[in-house]
This record gives C-alpha cells, structure tokens and sequence, in this order.
C-alpha cells in the first residue's frame, strides 16, 4: 500500500476539508490560548492570597514568640513562584 503524495492534484473537496481543518486548528489553538491566559490569572490570584496570608502569620508569630520561620517559608515560596509567572508574561510579549 503506498501512502506518499498524490499525484493528482487535490480537487476542490478536498481543499474544503484542508481549509476546514485549517480553521478548526486554529480556532483551537486561540481557545486555547485564552484558556491558559485565565489559568495564570487565577495562580497569580491565589499564590498572592497565600502569600499575603502567610506573611502575615509569619509577622504575627514572631511579635508572638512563636515559630515563625514555616509561614514565612511559605510566604517566600509563593512570591517566587508569582515573580516566575511575571517574567513568563513579559518573555510572551
């Protein structure tokens, strides 16, 4: 069975369904897209809420006496990771 080109050229059905399946990749593809864009909007959100939240117990442990070095561990960990999301949107652009 020999699966190279054809050929003949591609009649006008067959350059519909190339064309259409041009289209449905593309529209795919932008889909997508937006999809990751909304992903990073919501990590951003929800590491700087945590980040937030965890220098602030890190702030109020240690006015307190308590140990303190985990939140602000995590605190840390989430600022990195909000910088990394960052420097990824502006590499986009």
């Amino acid at each position: 069975m020999y699966t190279g080109p054809r050929d003949e050229e591609p009649d006008e059905r067959d350059a519909e369904l190339l064309r259409y399946e041009r289209e449905r990749r593309e529209r795919a593809r932008r889909r997508d897209a937006v999809s990751w864009r909304i992903i990073a909007w919501v990590m951003a959100g929800a590491l700087a809420l945590l980040a937030y939240d965890s220098g602030g117990a890190a702030l109020d442990a240690h006015r307190q006496g308590r140990p303190w070095l985990y939140p602000a561990a995590v605190s840390a960990a989430c600022v990195l990771c909000l910088l990394g999301l960052a420097v990824r949107a502006l590499r986009r652009r």
